[in-house]
């Protein structure tokens, strides 16, 4: 084996090893081309399409949940403005004493306070509350109702500046 190998590299001229070193650094450089532009460079981009799509759907669902929150928002500011009203409404019809003593105490009462009276549990008499509270108003001048339909108007607005539907 050793003879064998002594032959060889005795056979090798210093012509010979160039021309078997260029060959090999070309089989070299044409692998690391290869490898580049046939395996990395599809995977690093694969990778950056995989990372924009994430990105992308974490946008989409942070701009959904934040319109869903403007949405909310602007319901409760909306309840709010018919709360108001019906409490302003409620008021000026006590102050001109157009309301029975039931309705007043009904108003004044919790829906919690409104089932122990009625000895009732869970979600019993919810409507039947809100059907007694509905029926506790009162015919009021047009001059008055007009200025507490422009206030809840005013309200309701506001709620659509602060809250706007996109």
């Amino acid at each position: 084996m050793k003879e064998k190998i002594k032959k060889i590299v005795q056979g090798l001229t210093l012509e010979k090893v160039i021309k078997l070193s260029i060959v090999l650094a070309i089989l070299l450089v044409s692998f690391a081309v290869f490898y580049h532009y046939v395996i990395f460079l599809p995977q690093k981009e694969e990778a950056r399409l995989k990372q924009e799509k994430q990105e992308q759907l974490a946008k989409e669902i942070k701009e959904q949940e934040a319109k869903a929150e403007a949405e909310r928002a602007l319901n409760v500011c909306l309840a709010d403005a018919e709360e108001s009203y019906s409490n302003q409404w409620y008021r000026e019809c006590k102050s001109r004493s157009k309301l029975t003593s039931r309705c007043i105490s009904l108003h004044e009462m919790t829906f919690e306070e409104y089932q122990k009276e009625k000895g009732l549990e869970g979600f019993e008499g919810f409507t039947d509350y809100y059907k007694e509270l509905d029926e506790c108003s009162c015919l009021l001048p047009t001059t008055v109702a007009k200025d507490i339909g422009d206030y809840r108007d005013g309200l309701k607005a506001d709620c659509f500046k602060k809250y706007p539907v996109r």
